[in-house]
Formats: structure tokens, sequence, C-alpha cells
């Protein structure tokens, strides 16, 4: 019996191990694919081939399916994450770019660079319900956490778009020029967004759906966190390599920290601690922030291009996309070092997302 129950419990130890890896999705931008890392090895498993440049993926909430958004193809690949294939493609409209799943990932609402809608997508049929016109070139989208409001980061018009999910009908917030990038706080009370011309962070209250406040930073503001605790948020300041750090309390900028050469994102890690900043310019780095200190701690050395970031579900390890060459970088964050970098992911890696 005992030598029964041995390949048993072998076989059953490696499939328990194959069912706790985590699988990274990398979106390659001129290889019109996606790559597929099992984060457990950090090794290749497969790419799925999409339409043509493909530049964003949003996953679902359940981690089960997966949108890519072709901007050159002007369409959506829907990827069953646990098949590993394209299950459909859904034709959008002229150069698809971010997009977001409602809470209960029901809806997908994606934005067009160079049309002034927004498209929502049922994910049980994975078909276009209607195209929302907001006037403007959408450049980023999240809900409010019960999903009542989709806003929307209206480039071209400087505004935030809010787009009530049951009517459809559209609220528009001026904040300042080049709206950019958005955030939610942890309690869902405010809408944060960048605004990459003007220069400045503008705050929305989502109770009343409007401005309350505009606060100055660094030249060229794109990226934004916010502390899991809600106490403070962290602007990337492109243009001046520097990273501005906002009192949630006070809206007042309450320091400016020296980074690399443009700062293009930032992600902080679960237990709030360390905020870690991409440096696209060369040589390509990743710059970690002490939360408590609010200093820089470490620089790394990633690739060229660091771009896109994202720290898989254990919290052990940072992923950068190196979206000048053909490589993702793999940081140990306990020990604040390079693990390795992973080749030949395909040409351009741009956007990264992790599956189950």
């Amino acid at each position: 019996m005992k030598k029964c129950l041995l390949p048993l419990l072998l076989v059953f130890c490696a499939f328990a191990s194959s069912a706790l890896a985590q699988s990274l999705f990398v979106v390659t931008r001129v290889s019109d694919a996606v790559a597929v890392i099992d984060s457990s090895t950090d090794q290749i498993t497969t790419t799925i081939h999409v339409g043509n440049g493909p530049i964003r993926i949003a996953m679902s909430p359940d981690r089960l399916k997966a949108y890519v958004s072709n901007s050159i193809a002007g369409t959506v690949s829907v990827l069953d994450t646990v098949a590993l294939a394209t299950t459909a493609t859904i034709h959008v409209g002229a150069n698809p770019q971010e997009s977001a799943f409602t809470p209960d990932g029901g809806r997908l609402y994606l934005v067009h660079e160079s049309t002034d809608f927004v498209t929502v997508i049922d994910t049980a049929t994975d078909l276009v319900i209607t195209n929302v016109v907001i006037g403007g070139k959408g450049n980023d989208v999240l809900f409010a956490l019960d999903g009542r409001f989709a806003y929307i980061a209206n480039f071209s018009e400087g505004t935030v778009d809010v787009i009530d999910t049951a009517t459809y009908q559209v609220t528009m917030i001026p904040t300042a020029a080049g709206s950019r990038r958005l955030a939610i706080s942890p309690a869902g009370d405010r809408v944060f967004v960048t605004n990459f011309l003007g220069h400045s962070l503008s705050v929305i209250d989502t109770l009343t759906q409007q401005l309350i406040a505009t606060i100055p930073v660094g030249n060229g503001p794109r990226g934004i966190a916010i502390t899991p605790s809600g106490d403070a948020i962290y602007v990337t300041n492109v243009q001046d390599g520097t990273v501005s750090i906002i009192d949630s309390g006070t809206l007042t900028v309450i320091k400016t920290i020296r980074v690399g050469n443009k700062p293009w994102n930032v992600i902080i890690t679960d237990d709030g601690t360390m905020a870690f900043v991409s440096n696209s310019g060369r040589p390509g780095t990743v710059s970690v922030i002490d939360t408590a200190t609010r200093e820089v701690i470490k620089t790394l050395v990633s690739g060229p291009g660091a771009f896109a970031l994202a720290i898989n579900p254990d919290g052990n390890k940072l992923y950068v996309s190196n979206a000048k060459d053909s490589t993702v970088t793999v940081i140990d964050i306990p020990s604040l070092t390079v693990l390795r970098t992973i080749s030949d992911v395909g040409l351009s890696p741009f956007d990264l997302a992790f599956g189950p």
C-alpha cells in the first residue's frame, strides 16, 4: 500500500506546486504577442499571438480572462489565461489603449488614443455594448469602488469625465492640461489625476463629483500610486527626474525626491514600506524609496526603457518590462537585488499583468 501511495503523493505535490505557480503576461508591442512567464521559475512557458500593435492588458478580477488592446489593429484580443489561448477578437475602433473592469467583472471600459469615445464591452459575451462619447482623447480609466461611476482621464480636454455606469451619462470635471493617470484612495472618497501638461495633481471628491484641489508638482507628472494606508500619494515627474510626495490630509507636497532619468511608473508594496520607480532613460533603472524616511535607498539597473512594473501576488518579486529591448528584469524585494533578466520575451515588452 505504501508503495502505491508514494507515486500518488508525488503527483499530488507536483500538481499543487503547478497550481500555485502564478503566470505573468507580458505584452510585446513589436512582436504582436503576449509572452507568458511562470513566476516560480521565471521561464517563458508560451507565447500567445494577438493583433497588430498590442499595447495594454487588463486582467479580469478572477484572473481567468485577459483583454489585450491592439492599437494598430483597432481590436481587443480576449485571452483564456488557463488554456493560454485567444478566444475572441473584438473590433473596437482606432487606437484602443487602457481598459479597466467593473468591480464585478461584468463590463470592460476601454479608452482610445485618437477617437473621442469610450468602448463598453460585455465580458460574458465579448460583444461591444455601446460607445460613450466623451469628446476628447482618453488616457486612463478607473472605477469607483462600488462600480457606479467610471472615471476617464481626458488628455486632450484637460478634464476627468465621469460616466454613470447605469445610464452612460457623462459629467465633465475640468482639471488641468494633459490629464494622464488616475488613482483612487483606499476609502474610495477621492480620485486623483496627474496632469502631464499642467504640471499638477488634481483631486476630485467622489461624493460630490467636484474638484477640490489642484496641487503643483514637478514637470510632466505621469505615474501615480497611493500608500495602502492612504496617507500619501507618490507622483513621478518625467521631465525633471523627480517624485513628488503629497500628504493626503493637507493636500500639499511634503517632499520632492530626485530619482533617475525619465521616471514613468511607480508602484508601492502591499505593506506600504517601499515604493519602486521605473526610470526609462538611459541606462534604465529602478529607484527604491523607503516610505518611512522618504529617501532613495537603492538604485538598481534594469534595462533599456524600463517601463511597466508588477509585483507578484506573493509580494517578494518585482518585474520590470524593458521596453527598448526584449527583456524583463526580475528584482528580489527582500534583498533589493536583481535576481535575473529574462531574455527573448519579444520585441518591446510593454505592459504587464499577473494571471492565475
